[in-house]
């Protein structure tokens, strides 16, 4: 396990992977985790992130909504019905509000729900609570 000193102490890194279909989002999601001592990994899409999935440890999802071939539902779906990944925290990041009828259906599914612009203290905030619940 890879470990790193943050304030005086010695913590694991924790991994983070992105999904998004944007690539300049991607990238500042990323230096914003980098900077507060995650490792990000970043999937181009929903396919990608199951993949990634399969052979990467992962501590946290963010997940962006809207993406094609799969979106952001279809992808947390197939992460939550995988037993192998259903304990993943999954945040969803999107531009788009929340709609009743998805807040139903997919709601006990995610972590939290992010709205995009995110600041960054707003986006660690919520990995570090989805790290350590309670």
């Amino acid at each position: 396990m890879l470990l790193r000193v943050m304030c005086g102490y010695l913590r694991p890194m924790s991994t983070v992977l992105i999904v998004d279909d944007d690539p300049e989002i991607a990238d500042i999601f990323r230096i914003f985790l980098e900077k507060e001592g995650y490792t990000p990994i970043i999937a181009s899409d929903g396919n990608a992130c199951l993949e990634r999935l399969q052979h990467s440890t992962c501590d946290v999802v963010l997940l962006d909504i809207m993406m094609a071939p799969m979106d952001g539902w279809e992808t947390l779906t197939r992460i939550k019905t995988n037993p192998q990944t259903s304990a993943v925290p999954v945040l969803m990041v999107s531009g788009k509000s929340l709609d009743e009828r998805e807040q139903e259906k997919y709601g006990a599914m995610f972590y939290q729900y992010l709205m995009k612009p995110v600041r960054r203290t707003e986006l660690c905030e919520a990995v570090r609570r989805a790290l350590n619940p309670g």
